[in-house]
C-alpha cells in the first residue's frame, strides 16, 4: 500500500505552479498599472509608507470644502508643509518623518492637487492664501511654521504677508513668485518639453521613458496646473512685497536649480530682511526629496531655539 506521504507531495509541484502563476499575474498587473499611471503610484506607494510609519490622514471640512492632509507628530508649534504645482502632499514623504519626531507636522493637499479638488474661487495664489487661512483655523492653529517649496514657498510668503501674526517662521524650499529672465517654466505640452522639464527640476541630464514622460505631460493639463498658468496675474509676483515679510525667514536652495535661476534665491534674500540664505550643492528645485535629511537638519535645529 502506498504511503499516504507520497501522495500528497504530488500536490507540491502544483501547488508551486499555482503560486508561481499567481505571482507573475500579480507582477505583471502592477507593471501595467505601473506604465499606465506611473505618477499616481508613485504616490500611491509614497502614502502606503507613510500610512505604515503610523502617519494619519484625515480630510478636513472648511466651509463645506474637503482637504486632504497628513498628520504626524504631537508636540511644538505645528509645522505646516506646502507642496508646488502639480504635486501633492506625498512630495513631503521624507520630511514629514523626520520632523514629526520631534514636532507636529501637517501637510495638505491644497487647492485642485492630490485628493483635494479645485476650489471654486479659482486657481490662483489669493484663492491658495485663503484655503490655507481656512484650512489652519479649522484645526484651531493661531501661529505656524510654514515651509512652502516653489508654488508652495510662494503661497507661504504671501499668507506670512496678510497674516504676520500666524507665522512664527517662514521656510522658503526654491521658492516661486519672482520672474526672472532665465526661468524655465516646468509646464510642458509634449515629451521633448517633459524631457527638459524633468533634467530642469533634478538639475542633471536624466533620459526618461515615454510612459513617464507622458505622464508629466498628463500633470501639466490637470485644471489646477494649467489654470494657474493660462489665468497668470504678474501682480501676484512678490517683488514689490517682499520688504513686509516680518516672519523670520530662512531660504533654502538647491544651486543646481534649473526651474528658477540662483538669481531668485539672492533676490529673495536681499528682498527679506534680515533672512538666512542656505545653499545646497548638487541639490536642484526640489530640496525635500533631494536632500531631506539636510533641510530637516535645518528647520529642526531653528525650531529647537
Amino acid at each position: 500500500m502506498p504511503l499516504l506521504p507520497k501522495k500528497s507531495n504530488s500536490l507540491l509541484p502544483m501547488l508551486a505552479s499555482v503560486a508561481v502563476t499567481g505571482a507573475a499575474a500579480a507582477v505583471t498587473a502592477l507593471a501595467v498599472q505601473v506604465y499606465r499611471r506611473p505618477v499616481e503610484m508613485a504616490v500611491s506607494v509614497a502614502r502606503a509608507g507613510l500610512l505604515v510609519a503610523g502617519v494619519r490622514e484625515e480630510t478636513c471640512d472648511v466651509g463645506n470644502f474637503p482637504m486632504h492632509y497628513y498628520c504626524a507628530g504631537r508636540r511644538g508649534t505645528p509645522i505646516v508643509l506646502i507642496h508646488g504645482i502639480g504635486n501633492s502632499a506625498e512630495v513631503w514623504s521624507s520630511l514629514i518623518l523626520r520632523l514629526s519626531k520631534e514636532y507636529l507636522v501637517y501637510a495638505p493637499d491644497m487647492p485642485g492637487f492630490g485628493k483635494t479638488p479645485v476650489a471654486a474661487e479659482g486657481c490662483n495664489i489669493a484663492t491658495h492664501v485663503l484655503y490655507l487661512r481656512r484650512f489652519l483655523d479649522a484645526l484651531g492653529y493661531p501661529q505656524v511654521t510654514l515651509v512652502g517649496n516653489s508654488l508652495g514657498g510662494w503661497i507661504a510668503t504671501r499668507f506670512a504677508i496678510d497674516y504676520p501674526e500666524r507665522v512664527s517662521h517662514l521656510y522658503l524650499l526654491n521658492s516661486a513668485g519672482l520672474r526672472r529672465e532665465q526661468m524655465n517654466s516646468p509646464y510642458v505640452v509634449d515629451r521633448e518639453e517633459a524631457q527638459r522639464s524633468a533634467n530642469h527640476m533634478l538639475g542633471y541630464r536624466l533620459p526618461l521613458p515615454g510612459f513617464i514622460l507622458d505622464a508629466i505631460v498628463r500633470t501639466s493639463q490637470m485644471p489646477a496646473y494649467s489654470n494657474f498658468v493660462s489665468g497668470y496675474d504678474p501682480q501676484e509676483e512678490l517683488d514689490s512685497v517682499l520688504t513686509q515679510v516680518q516672519a523670520p525667514t530662512t531660504i533654502i536652495w538647491g544651486e543646481r536649480d534649473k526651474v528658477f535661476p540662483i538669481d531668485c534665491a539672492y533676490d529673495l534674500h536681499t528682498g527679506i530682511a534680515n533672512s538666512e540664505l542656505v545653499m545646497l550643492k548638487g541639490v536642484g528645485h526640489l530640496p525635500q526629496m533631494q536632500a531631506s535629511a539636510k533641510v530637516a537638519q535645518i528647520i529642526l535645529k531653528d525650531c529647537a531655539q
